[in-house]
């Protein structure tokens, strides 16, 4: 087998999620949980020491180099919105690289999958140029309870009505994760379409990646109230997207949300 990012062998285990949330954990063993979707879908809640979640498909100088790269430059500005609530102007700047690094995040929990959905050529991308897929929406969010610390969960999206007459349907991905306080909703859509979602998701999440033109007051007004709330909140989220094609979205003088 062969590095997802850049064809490199052999390959080693990369965690799904950083080591470096572990300095948030409480000492001890922890209930976690993993959770698989589509074909050989599977539940599977164990002890565990830390954040263990792993994938075989990532070669050392990947783990060891851009990826490390990545999370030492992410770090400083996601502690501050895992740990606590306080009222925070998020930057363009920072907004970028949560946006990234939470795309990278979703690329690595795909890999988890038994038959990933991303396109090899945006994880080679992501490699090359750590750029973000053409296309990619990513949103924030936030949740009053810190614990658990880490939750996340994938969904294959169905693209009704976006697919040209004649063309296979065409299949998204969808990868909410809850990171302490902190909750991130990515979202690959796999075609060119504008994107609205319903009236009463407005104040609950703020998009960062197309970057807003200004900094970005967080947290929101409005929460998931907890852990299980926000599972509830990410599957209604994406629930209530209405994808238009460029075309519909110019004729209706449609914006993106």
């Amino acid at each position: 087998m062969s590095c997802v990012f850049c064809g490199g062998a052999p390959v080693t285990k990369e965690h799904v999620f950083p080591q470096w949330l572990n300095d948030y954990l409480p000492p001890g063993r922890q209930q976690t949980e993993q959770a698989r979707y589509g074909e050989g879908a599977y539940d599977k809640t164990r002890q565990s020491v830390g954040l263990d979640f792993t994938v075989k498909k990532v070669c050392a100088p990947c783990n060891n180099g851009w990826m490390s790269q990545m999370e030492v430059a992410s770090k400083d500005v996601l502690a501050p919105l895992i740990t606590r609530q306080n009222l925070d102007f998020i930057t363009l700047r920072q907004q970028r690289q949560i946006a990234l690094w939470a795309t990278k995040t979703a690329m690595m929990a795909d890999q988890v999958q038994h038959k990933p959905l991303l396109p090899p050529q945006q994880l080679r991308r992501m490699h090359t140029h750590q750029a973000i897929p053409g296309g990619t929406r990513v949103w924030i969010g936030a949740c009053p309870q810190r614990e658990p610390l880490v939750t996340s969960h994938t969904v294959r999206v169905h693209l009704t009505g976006v697919s040209a007459p004649g063309n296979p349907q065409k299949v998204g991905f969808y990868c909410p994760m809850k990171i302490g306080h902190l909750c991130i909703y990515v979202y690959f859509p796999a075609a060119d379409v504008v994107i609205q979602h319903a009236r009463e998701f407005h104040l609950s999440v703020a998009r960062i990646w197309p970057r807003r033109s200004s900094d970005l007051p967080f947290p929101p007004p409005v929460q998931p109230r907890n852990g299980e709330a926000f599972e509830h909140f990410a599957d209604a989220l994406q629930q209530s997207l209405y994808l238009y094609t460029p075309e519909e979205a110019a004729e209706h003088g449609l914006q993106e949300s």
